[in-house]
């Protein structure tokens, strides 16, 4: 960090670069100068992400100072989320519209994770050295007083394409650890990925009608009856919990990982399929 005595012009020689690099032992004699520059950084957001067949993402559409280490992150969540519309839309699977609830959903959970990292930056940012150390003093006093870790909670995607006033949408769903016949590993790489209907009580497209089973398969829907001993054994108890805590027995996932919605019921499932259907605006 450039200190308040510190100018430009000084910290932009190379005699600057060699001189902060030397306590880790580097130097012109055992490394090579690829490059060096001052620079600040941002915390922004564009207004608009979509005009037309035009859409950005990633460093396009935000700029995240690194103090919360979600720059990147958050440019893999935005094609993560931009990927799968862009299929059905391209497809014919899915009206255009859908395309608009890319930026309702992303930006609000950009500015949250933006927001994030500012505040951490003033926290660690702190130039004057016992200003810096009052800080510290502070914070190992206050974990010391703390009983328990700090719950941290990802900011919940906008509105959007999920079932509407379903506490539980917006949100990840949990990834754990699985059985198969004979193969193990996390849910994605034992069952699939894509939309996916899961259930701790049973088979879910057992409450479709074959109107929506063939809706759910034309959109590369899976399946699965997740519980310990079924027919997709939930190895780490992760599906059982989650299910407990959002007392749900079947929830939609959809290709990004968000929940769509849950259902109180294993029959419900039917519905979580229909509403999906309305909120693609489907042409198929």
């Amino acid at each position: 960090m450039r200190l308040p005595h510190e100018t430009l012009e000084e910290l932009n020689s190379e005699a600057a670069a060699w001189r902060l690099l030397d306590r880790w032992d580097v130097r012109p004699d055992n490394a090579r100068l690829e490059r060096h520059a001052v620079y600040t950084f941002r915390a922004a957001w564009a207004d608009t992400w979509r005009k037309g067949k035009l859409l950005v993402a990633a460093d396009a559409a935000h700029l995240t100072p690194p103090f919360a280490g979600q720059g990147m992150c958050s440019g893999m969540r935005d094609a993560a989320n931009l990927a799968w519309k862009l299929d059905l839309v391209l497809a014919g699977r899915a009206a255009k519209a859908l395309l608009d609830t890319y930026p309702s959903e992303r930006i609000p959970h950009v500015r949250a994770l933006i927001d994030l990292a500012v505040a951490l930056g003033r926290v660690i940012c702190v130039p004057d050295p016992s200003e810096a150390a009052a800080r510290d003093r502070r914070m190992i006093a206050e974990q010391r007083e703390r009983k328990e870790a700090v719950a941290v909670e990802l900011p919940t995607l906008g509105l959007g394409c999920f079932a509407d006033g379903n506490p539980a949408a917006r949100r990840l769903f949990v990834q754990d650890r699985v059985r198969r016949g004979g193969t193990a590993g996390l849910f994605d790489d034992v069952v699939g990925r894509g939309f996916a209907l899961v259930s701790p009580h049973g088979d879910p497209t057992r409450a479709l009608s074959p109107e929506l089973g063939a809706f759910f398969e034309s959109i590369g829907g899976i399946a699965a009856h997740v519980a310990p001993g079924g027919p997709v054994a939930d190895l780490g108890g992760g599906y059982a919990r989650w299910f407990g805590e959002q007392d749900a027995a079947v929830v939609l996932q959809r290709p990004d990982y968000a929940v769509f919605g849950t259902a109180a019921k294993l029959d419900g499932a039917a519905g979580l399929v229909a509403t999906l259907r309305a909120k693609l605006g489907e042409r198929a």
